[in-house]
């Protein structure tokens, strides 16, 4: 994970042009290359409010089969063949969890995250996850597909922090493996929802980025 000053969390963003100016003077920190079993994209959807900027975050719906049921999460999934872009498939998959459609509200789009996980991974996690940052104004309803998301809710940036708790987790890489490689790792824990795994480093790194 990356560290953060505390200087710097001490700063409140207040606009979008701020988030867009402090991304443009940053790079992605890796890019996963060659070969993954699979590719998709999240969209990290801003806007402005009282609260300064928020994130919309969603929470997965509980059903079998999939490994994130329940989580945390930002609208996304999987790459298409039809898909022209990474940005096509986050707006896609927006559209299709959350009802937003990022290309009708005229949603900004302020550049490309890391892939997650990072390629240092890449022999425990052969997938590559690409998160787009788009910004929005006003509150558009929002419509979410039952069978993939129960509730979906805008998150204060300044609510956050580098480090609210730690977990264990143990992951099975294998079926065989009897009880799995044992992980430490950090969480948010904030109004009802555990933001954790490959969405808190995506979110870290976007604050990172943002100098939080």
């Amino acid at each position: 994970m990356f560290t953060r000053s505390a200087q710097a969390q001490t700063e409140p963003l207040r606009s979008i042009e701020t988030v867009a100016v402090r991304l443009e003077g940053s790079a992605p920190r890796w890019r996963r290359r060659g070969r993954v079993r699979w590719r998709a994209a999240v969209a990290l959807v801003l806007r402005e409010s009282p609260r300064g900027i928020e994130m919309l975050v969603i929470r997965r719906a509980v059903r079998a089969g999939d490994r994130w049921s329940g989580d945390a999460a930002l609208p996304g999934g999987k790459v298409d063949a039809d898909d022209a872009s990474i940005e096509s498939t986050a707006m896609r998959e927006t559209l299709e969890e959350v009802g937003l459609d990022l290309d009708t509200v005229g949603a900004r789009r302020l550049g490309t995250l890391s892939d997650h996980p990072p390629a240092s991974q890449g022999r425990w996690a052969n997938f590559a996850v690409t998160p787009v940052v788009f910004a929005i104004e006003g509150d558009p309803p929002l419509r979410l597909h039952p069978d993939e998301v129960a509730e979906a809710r805008w998150v204060a940036l300044e609510a956050l922090r580098p480090v609210q708790s730690r977990m264990l987790w143990w992951w099975r890489p294998y079926k065989r493996v009897p009880l799995g490689v044992p992980f430490v790792l950090s969480r948010w824990r904030l109004e009802g929802l555990t933001i954790w795994g490959l969405t808190y480093g995506i979110i870290d790194e976007f604050l990172t980025r943002l100098g939080r």
